[in-house]
């Protein structure tokens, strides 16, 4: 099966399936995110949930063998902290936080429930075949993106128009995130999270788009199954700063949220 890392003792050499659409040279916010992920979960006990996920991404990361370490900041009985680092060569290039919670079986009443079943448009979207990238969807920049983890990823989309501002599909992650190790449903959805800012990315004009220098995701359960529904939306300001935010969910009902905080970036053209 294909990897986005091949590992090789204490490094994790990016494939060409990580590329990023900002750039052939960097790796994809997901798959640095993703890694990030993989990382802190080790360190997590299975009768908790990494409820919240925050990476913050410093700078672009290169297609370059890469380190990550995860550390615990605080352990209790039923709440665990985690702090993972990510580095080329000695250089700290992105680091996450992340809060994990003991689970327990509890009875929600009935008025405070959360609704079964996806939103409408995903609802529908469910049943569609799928289509292979952002290649296969309106794109308003007009031009191709380069490829990579964007353009390889499985898609069934409900409403999305590239540039619009808003965007709603399932995804699937056609990859393990790391050669020789299964990947689990938290780093999967950790990885697919951050397409949240791509499906509903905002064209300004034919060169300018807005990039996410970080991402949170809140979850208060795992996704069933390998397709997440992601229903986005980017709103921007005239300062040049944007949010995007998404809901997720899988085919049962909603599982959680992600935000980004985006700045204006110039679009990859060749």
């Amino acid at each position: 099966m294909a990897v986005l890392f091949e590992r090789e003792g204490a490094q994790f050499l990016p494939t060409e399936l990580c590329a990023s659409p900002w750039g052939p040279f960097t790796i994809h916010g997901g798959a640095s995110i993703g890694l990030l992920a993989w990382a802190i979960e080790r360190e997590v006990p299975e009768h908790m949930l990494v409820t919240r996920l925050t990476a913050d991404l410093f700078r672009p990361v290169p297609r370059e063998p890469l380190q990550v370490a995860a550390r615990l900041v605080r352990q209790g009985r039923r709440l665990r902290l985690l702090e993972a680092s990510l580095y080329r060569e000695d250089e700290e290039i992105g680091r996450a936080s992340a809060l994990a919670l003991a689970t327990a079986e509890v009875v929600i009443p009935e008025a405070a429930r959360i609704p079964a079943g996806p939103p409408p448009a995903l609802r529908e979207a469910w049943s569609r075949p799928p289509v292979v990238g952002v290649h296969s969807i309106p794109n308003r920049l007009g031009r191709a993106f380069p490829p990579g983890l964007h353009t390889r990823v499985p898609l069934k989309p409900a409403m999305l128009d590239m540039g619009s501002g808003r965007g709603t599909t399932w995804v699937r992650l056609p990859a393990e995130l790391v050669a020789g190790a299964p990947t689990s449903a938290f780093v999967r959805v950790a990885t697919l999270a951050d397409f949240s800012n791509g499906f509903a990315q905002l064209y300004l004009d034919s060169g300018t788009g807005f990039i996410n220098a970080d991402l949170t995701l809140n979850l208060h359960r795992l996704p069933d199954g390998d397709w997440l529904g992601i229903d986005a939306i980017t709103r921007a300001q005239p300062n040049g700063i944007a949010i995007a935010e998404a809901e997720l969910y899988d085919e049962a009902g909603l599982i959680g949220r992600v935000s980004q905080s985006n700045l204006t970036m110039a679009t990859f053209s060749g």
